[in-house]
């Protein structure tokens, strides 16, 4: 009987643990209601709560925080998480309204989640409406009908960190191209007020700030155009609480808060048949973050540099976004931007790092602060390393940048002074899996000969279809593409390898990205023809920079801005560089044609200058592997003097396209 106080002791212990497991495996739940005829699904661990409703696009309508019993999304119609959406449509997409299957999923002890799924319909899947009525009765673009939009979201029983895991499939046997974007309408704090809302932008982590109350207002920007990285966060000015929202850089192509709002816009990915785009992310609560300058899958980070005297001292909070880390070391270099010199350098051994914050602190004596200063951080971890920087310029001068909405140096926390401070976007990479190319037939040189042109701004001046009438008998596929975004191209090495040649007119590289171009370098190189014409969106116009592009192309390039005006007044005459180059055969320059604008390039060893403006290379010919590249530097743009003819309309465009695409099909 002397140890019943400790059995008793034990038993008390016991009775503490959770009922889903034990101390180390806290309770996980999933929980299915009927409220008013209306299945709702709800899935937990002892920090968060998601409750779903399948039958409005899948999404989740209510977010709680148990430890302080936040609801972060609102009661109106048009509300929730996980919202699904086409790029191609402004809002609203007609996914957002429809039923979608679900299923509870579970990962051993650790995971739950909820997996939502749909097949595309024939009508309601597309562009839709701000009501269900109407968005149902819309039909569906043939471009997504079967497509399959499948997300899977999962909640962990030792931390709130949210993984979501996101595809479309392509279960038809028709090439598609798809470009999703995701919505997140929620708030931290329950409403809009006191919410201040980071992107990541070429000006630096531009910031909209939200309202203390109603009938304030809202200052910072809404579109971020040009991310720099695949990250945006929320946070609550009171509480300093908030969301960091972590998903994939590479595939992002702009960003959106309305101040109530996360949401981010894909590129357009071909998809054929039988083929899968994985589109995952991250949602990360964070606490007691002031700001936010950096974001990833590893860690969220805030440099918050104060003048102290004349000395200047910087605080750098971080914590882990998806897994503690361990093994963490930040490096950072304090360099002078207008002196570009290195002011202070420092490293910090930070050791483990999980989901709370964690902050360290150095000082830095800057010589000339209002010339500005660049704080760079250099974080790496047992398997990781992330880069962030942050512009200083002094405390006014942060005060100025955030608040004065009629500054010219905009509202952003690292990286807008003007013109003095930018950011470039860096090269985005995308993965993808090749096939066997020795199992893909080439288009040859037999009739008809099949031509994808794909056409910018001002290609119809051209009359490409005009100009090849009685050459051969040629079908066209036309893709549109206006800046940034073409509306179609194919989603299979088979489909564009059964065209004879492939027209780039004005077309930039973000139109068709980076696995646009990825095939279509890998079409000319295995025996493919490419005709590319000017514009103002064209070469080096068309940032090409650092992209395998540049080595398919018969000339380098000059770099941005490379389209050159005669001038006021003036024009250049299009010449023959060579008279007795077969693509000039039955070609007159009697009508003397003038050129207005052209691009400035270098022709590679080895390429042909066919033609010339003002002794510029105007019609350069080259090969590239088994294929053969065509450029045309002139832009179809500009208006002569009374009298003059526009190289467009001269009587030599006509034979002299004929006289291209035979030398680009030519056995």
């Amino acid at each position: 009987m002397r140890n019943l106080p400790i059995a008793l002791f034990l038993w008390g212990c016991l009775l503490l643990l959770p009922a889903w497991g034990s101390a180390a495996q806290p309770e996980l739940s999933a929980q299915t209601i009927v409220k008013e005829g209306n299945t709702l699904v709800t899935i937990s661990n002892p920090r968060i709560a998601l409750t779903f409703d399948p039958a409005r696009g899948g999404r989740c309508v209510e977010c709680t925080l148990r430890d302080s019993g936040e609801q972060l999304i609102g009661r109106d119609a048009v509300s929730g998480m996980f919202i699904d959406h086409w790029a191609k449509y402004t809002w609203p997409s007609g996914l957002m309204w429809l039923p979608y299957e679900y299923r509870i999923v579970k990962d051993g002890e650790k995971r739950i989640g909820i997996q939502l799924w749909i097949t595309v319909p024939a009508t309601g899947g597309g562009k839709g409406s701000d009501t269900v009525a109407s968005s149902l009765k819309q039909p569906t673009t043939k471009d997504l009908v079967g497509l399959v939009v499948k997300k899977t979201i999962w909640l962990h029983a030792e931390h709130d960190v949210i993984l979501v895991n996101q595809a479309i499939e392509n279960p038809t046997t028709e090439s598609r191209s798809v470009a999703p974007y995701i919505q997140h309408n929620l708030n931290m704090g329950g409403a809009r007020f006191y919410n201040n809302w980071y992107m990541p932008s070429g000006q630096g982590v531009v910031v909209h700030i939200q309202p203390d109350k109603e009938g304030g207002r809202n200052i910072g920007p809404d579109w971020v155009l040009d991310p720099t990285a695949g990250w945006m966060a929320v946070r609550h000015r009171q509480s300093n609480r908030g969301m960091v929202f972590t998903f994939d850089y590479n595939y992002i192509q702009r960003i959106y808060t309305c101040g109530m709002t996360a949401e981010w816009f894909y590129d357009t990915v071909p998809l054929g048949p039988g083929k899968t785009f994985k589109y995952d992310y991250a949602i990360t609560p964070v606490k007691d973050f002031a700001d936010f300058v950096h974001a990833s899958s590893h860690v969220v980070a805030d440099l918050r540099p104060d003048e102290d005297g004349g000395t200047v001292r910087v605080a750098h909070d971080i914590a882990a976004t998806t897994r503690p880390l361990r093994d963490v070391t930040a490096q950072f270099t304090v360099i002078g931007w207008k002196s570009k010199k290195i002011i202070a350098e420092k490293t910090i051994n930070i050791g483990r790092v999980g989901f709370e914050k964690v902050r360290n602190t150095f000082t830095f004596t800057p010589s000339a602060l209002a010339d500005g200063v660049v704080i760079k951080a250099l974080v790496r971890g047992a398997d990781f390393t992330d880069r962030y920087e942050y512009y200083y310029a002094g405390d006014q001068n942060e005060y100025e940048r955030r608040y004065n909405p009629f500054s010219t140096k905009g509202q952003a926390l690292a990286g807008t002074r003007g013109d003095a401070y930018l950011v470039t976007p860096p090269r985005k990479k995308k993965a993808f899996d090749k096939p066997d190319f020795r199992r893909i037939p080439i288009a040859g040189v037999e009739e008809p000969v099949r031509c994808l042109v794909v056409f910018g701004l001002f290609t119809h001046v051209l009359n490409i279809d005009d100009a090849l009438a009685g050459w051969r008998q040629v079908n066209y596929t036309w893709a549109n593409c206006p800046p940034n975004a073409v509306e179609w191209f194919p989603g299979t090495y088979e489909e564009l390898f059964a065209y004879n040649t492939v027209v780039l007119s004005d077309v930039n590289y973000r139109a068709l990205g980076d696995i646009g171009f990825e095939m279509l370098c890998d079409y000319v190189e295995q025996g493919g023809k490419l005709l590319v014409i000017g514009g103002p969106y064209a070469l080096g116009n068309g940032e090409f920079e650092d992209t395998r592009f540049l080595e398919v192309l018969p000339v380098e390039l000059s770099g941005p801005f490379d389209l050159k005006w005669a001038g006021e007044g003036k024009s250049w005459t299009l010449d023959a560089a060579t008279a007795k180059h077969r693509v000039l055969t039955g070609i007159s320059f009697a009508q003397d044609p003038r050129v207005f604008w052209r691009h400035a390039v270098t022709p590679k060893p080895g390429a042909e200058v066919v033609l010339t403006a003002g002794g510029k290379p105007l019609l350069v010919l080259g090969k590239y592997g088994k294929g053969r590249v065509a450029v045309l530097t002139c832009s179809p743009t500009g208006v002569g003097e009374h009298g003059e003819t526009p190289w467009w309309e001269w009587d030599g465009w006509s034979p002299l396209m004929k006289n291209i695409l035979s030398w680009l099909n030519a056995a």
